[in-house]
């Protein structure tokens, strides 16, 4: 994982991945997917509030194909193109890029605005998926995941949130 920081709205945000990722560990002879976590300001107020909007910008659209001609100008053919934006567990301007063997054969660009949204979108089906393809770690998995029981109201033990009288 290479981590850098500034925005994906930055000008010549090419030139700050260029000077972090290494092209030459990759093999020009596989495909790749890029998995890119960012720090997404939009989401710094109101966090989770049903009145913000949680949308897909022509920002995002742009930075993927920025990188993504980046990496055709390092002969790397990169097939799926994750971008997640989130304040939890980032920096501000923080940005995290993961390059991996790509187990696709189509080329395909996939948006989050909000990695947090995933508990009200599909709920658990949605947070075992992202567990399994390794986009969130086990400690947040659990978190959402007693986060989304309380917001249900399933207990495992219902005597531990019952109140004393």
């Amino acid at each position: 994982m290479y981590k850098l920081f500034g925005k994906i709205t930055d000008p010549n945000i090419e030139n700050i991945v260029n000077s972090k990722l290494n092209f030459d560990d990759l093999n020009k002879e596989l495909m790749y997917d890029v998995h890119v976590d960012f720090y997404n300001t939009d989401l710094e107020e109101d966090m989770l509030n049903v009145d913000v909007s949680y949308e897909i910008k022509k920002e995002h659209y742009l930075f993927i194909k920025k990188i993504r001609a980046l990496f055709e100008e390092n002969q790397i053919r990169v097939n799926e193109f994750y971008l997640m934006g989130t304040i939890a567990d980032l920096l501000e301007n923080e940005i995290n890029i993961s390059v991996m063997k790509s187990k696709s054969d189509k080329k395909k660009n996939l948006v989050w605005p909000c990695k947090e949204i995933f508990l009200y979108e599909d709920q658990k089906k949605r947070l075992d998926a992202l567990l399994f393809s390794n986009q969130i770690t086990e400690e947040d998995y659990e978190s959402n995941l007693e986060f989304l029981r309380d917001e249900l109201n399933i207990y495992e033990n219902d005597e531990e949130h019952e109140y004393i009288n």
